[in-house]
């Protein structure tokens, strides 16, 4: 190779990883400085990882197990197909109403057929399935959490001491992953609606990427979702009374914001009972 080639070669090189340096260091510097400690980073965060800075539809599954507890022995009882869809309305800095509509299938644990009867475990009585109904609930968050819970079990007339908490946190960073909680805890001492005390611990993990998170020109980030409740028995269907066990499930899942991200399961469940849910521009908030 000549050598005024080789200058030239040289050259383009040394210019190319300049530019590529510039570019890194210009995204670099764009990129948030966001601290967990902090109540605004760490409302920023859960929201950008959860669903997303704008008020785009946010789609979420989890696959799960539910689960009876008793005696320090878990029973599985079937499987969870959820699909929860978010459209956020903000309301102010650091406030908005996060309206969801909530669709769950319970299916056989061999078969993965629609279960319509349950042989409880514990008692050895043969219930009738009642399959959840779509749900509509509205979460308002602040800068802390959920200032309006989705739960709200007590009638006017059945006004028990109930207790709540919906603060989100905290958050952990390890090189590029990042993990947010965002749980729910509610309690419903007697006398309420169920005649019995009512527990509830939604514990949510969201899982990310940093690069995705810190960057102020990406309205949302992948993530994905560890779920797990930890509940009393608050369907009266599956017959527990006088039964001392818990209900429990274990989850996974991930974000899209396209119902094509859905699992093909909850897709063809779901086009059978609420056909309107797969269309992208779902209107029914």
């Amino acid at each position: 190779m000549k050598r005024r080639d080789t200058l030239k070669l040289i050259g383009a090189t040394a210019m190319a990883a300049a530019t590529s340096k510039a570019c890194l260091s210009h995204s670099q510097e764009n990129r948030l400085i966001l601290d967990p400690a902090k109540a605004e980073d760490l409302h920023y965060i859960h929201r950008k990882l959860a669903f997303s800075i704008d008020e785009r539809l946010t789609y979420w599954y989890i696959r799960a197990v539910r689960y009876g507890f008793k005696e320090g022995v878990f029973t599985p009882f079937w499987n969870m197909h959820v699909g929860i869809i978010y459209k956020l309305e903000n309301l102010d800095k650091h406030k908005y109403m996060a309206k969801a509509a909530l669709k769950i299938f319970y299916s056989d644990l061999e078969t993965g057929e629609l279960i319509e009867t349950f042989d409880n475990p514990y008692t050895g009585a043969t219930r009738d399935v009642l399959q959840p109904k779509l749900a509509k609930v509205s979460r308002k968050f602040n800068l802390h959490g959920v200032e309006q819970p989705a739960f709200d079990i007590n009638s006017e007339k059945k006004t028990g001491p109930v207790t709540r908490n919906g603060n989100i946190g905290p958050a952990w960073i390890i090189g590029d992953d990042i993990w947010v909680n965002g749980d729910v805890i509610y309690r419903a001492e007697m006398p309420n609606d169920l005649g019995q005390l009512i527990q509830v611990n939604d514990w949510s993990t969201y899982q990310g990427s940093m690069k995705q998170v810190s960057d102020p020109n990406l309205m949302t980030a992948d993530a994905t979702h560890t779920f797990n409740d930890i509940n009393t028995f608050n369907h009266p269907w599956i017959g527990m009374e006088g039964v001392n066990a818990w209900s429990i499930s274990r989850g996974f899942g991930r974000k899209s914001h396209s119902v094509d991200g859905m699992p093909d399961t909850w897709r063809k469940l779901t086009e059978k009972t609420h056909p309107e849910l797969l269309d992208d521009n779902l209107d029914i908030f």
